[in-house]
């Protein structure tokens, strides 16, 4: 074999395990892990079948494996403690009673701080619409971050031909303990001008109808319910979009107002899946982060 080509495929080679690898090593851990999470119970929130074997060449991002594969976003109460999370701990059952491995589970794109609850499940698990996915269950050791354990637990699969949905919803403030990201990519709510940030994870990835990022026209389909100081109920909407441009299932909204907010609605036909499917109206209740 030439010399030159023996190089080109090694390099090759290494370039494929350096990206296998980076998938499960280029995410980012929070200082803290918030306390309250010890209080409240770990569940899964959600599975979302949200591509048929159709995941895009750029999935090569992910992992070799995943171009053309199906792609399963799963979103957890708590942030996952990463050196528990593997493919293995995973189990898909069909609507015909098949049961598939994962070939990989990734935190990718959900990589920031305060993320690490959003798992790409790659695979094939089946098809639309004759044989389709029903149900994930954890049968290995995963952990969240607080220490509990999410062994045994199972959750419905949403259809494929199903919208996307807010699985979970947090708020926090932009303090100085704060990670905040000024600008770019996934970039913070304006620190001047926010009382609070309304993280809403959705089931998986989202954008607005016409392609782009969510922003200013569907300001008002967000809907965030807050207690005031005089114990008052406001219904508020917030008054910018941020976390954008990095591909991922978190959509942070920035409220000016202040007060305690304990619900978010999202009006039908806001938001459109990888697949273009449309929302519902979708609503969950808010905790706090801390």
């Amino acid at each position: 074999m030439p010399y030159k080509l023996t190089i080109t495929i090694i390099t090759s080679l290494l370039f494929l395990l350096i990206a296998c690898n980076s998938s499960q090593t280029e995410y980012t851990l929070s200082d803290q892990v918030p306390p309250i999470d010890q209080k409240r119970e770990a569940k899964v929130l959600s599975a979302f079948f949200g591509l048929d074997n159709a995941l895009p060449r750029t999935a090569i991002g992910i992992s070799p494996k995943a171009p053309g594969k199906d792609g399963m976003p799963v979103v957890f109460s708590h942030e996952l403690d990463p050196t528990t999370l593997e493919a293995s701990d995973f189990k898909i059952k069909t609507s015909k009673g098949a049961f598939y491995n994962v070939d990989v589970a990734s935190f990718r794109p959900a990589m920031e701080a305060f993320e690490l609850r959003t798992v790409l499940l790659i695979g094939d698990y089946g098809n639309h619409p004759d044989n389709e996915p029903i149900e994930v269950e954890i049968i290995g050791d995963l952990l969240a971050r607080s220490g509990q354990n999410f062994k045994g637990q199972k959750i419905a699969v949403t259809p494929l031909e199903k919208g996307p949905f807010v699985s979970y919803a947090e708020y926090f403030t932009l303090d100085n303990a704060y990670p905040y990201v000024a600008s770019g990519n996934a970039c913070d709510c304006p620190k001047d001008q926010t009382a609070f940030v309304v993280r809403t994870v959705w089931a998986g990835g989202v954008r607005a109808l016409d392609g782009n990022e969510l922003g200013v026209n569907e300001l008002t389909n967000f809907t965030i319910d807050i207690q005031t100081s005089n114990k008052d109920t406001l219904q508020i909407h917030p008054f910018q979009i941020a976390d954008l441009n990095d591909n991922d299932n978190n959509i942070d909204l920035c409220i000016k107002e202040k007060g305690i907010p304990f619900r978010v609605s999202v009006k039908a036909n806001t938001a459109i899946d990888p697949r273009d499917d449309a929302n519902d109206l979708t609503s969950v209740g808010i905790v706090s982060r801390w």
